[in-house]
């Protein structure tokens, strides 16, 4: 078997016990973790007759960090793993995953064709969004206007408005800046 030298070579004994040949030390599944975590190329083989043992390994590790969170997969999806049957997780993913980030991916190529076609038309596009932030903020301020009258008018005040009233002009100073902004970029462009 040859081996790939910038890969760290952990062997699984008998035993279950791993053993970093890099270190010359023993090492847990959570140390394993942390060296994936942190980049490190790992490779997992049986001592005794040179199998990879990385992929069940790094699976195990997904288990054992599962049962502490208990929240790493949702039980929906850990369901459809166990129903797809013959399939294995990767596959699973592979369709299940793959074709919402392939969706993503074009969307976003999408996106970023609109926006350099809007510049290249000065930005009404961008105008648009402003102005929507705009009725969305007027509209937001409305709402809690109205919902702070009733309680003033039957006699106490909450004790959040002043901080909407600050959270709202905070609002419309960030809007200032991206009008000034999008005016500055139509000016250098």
């Amino acid at each position: 078997m040859e081996k790939d030298r910038s890969s760290r070579i952990v062997k699984r004994y008998q035993n279950r016990k791993l053993y970093d040949t890099q270190n010359s030390c023993y090492v847990t599944l959570d140390e394993i973790g942390q060296m994936v975590k942190q980049g490190e190329d790992v490779k997992i083989i049986d001592n005794r007759s040179g199998e990879d043992l990385t992929t069940v390994t790094l699976t195990q590790i997904i288990f054992e960090e599962e049962k502490k969170k208990k929240s790493l997969l949702p039980l929906a999806t850990l369901k459809n793993i166990i129903q797809s049957g013959g399939e294995s997780i990767a596959e699973f993913f592979q369709k299940t995953i793959g074709s919402g980030v392939s969706n993503v991916k074009d969307q976003t190529e999408k996106v970023i064709d609109k926006i350099k076609d809007e510049f290249e038309d000065g930005g009404s596009f961008f105008k648009d969004i402003l102005h929507r932030a705009h009725k969305t903020v007027d509209e937001l301020q409305r709402k809690v206007e109205e919902k702070v009258r009733i309680p003033l008018v039957g006699g106490g005040a909450p004790s959040r408005i002043p901080q909407i009233k600050t959270e709202l002009r905070l609002l419309r100073k960030k809007m200032a800046t991206l009008e000034r902004k999008l005016k500055d970029y139509q000016k250098s462009a």
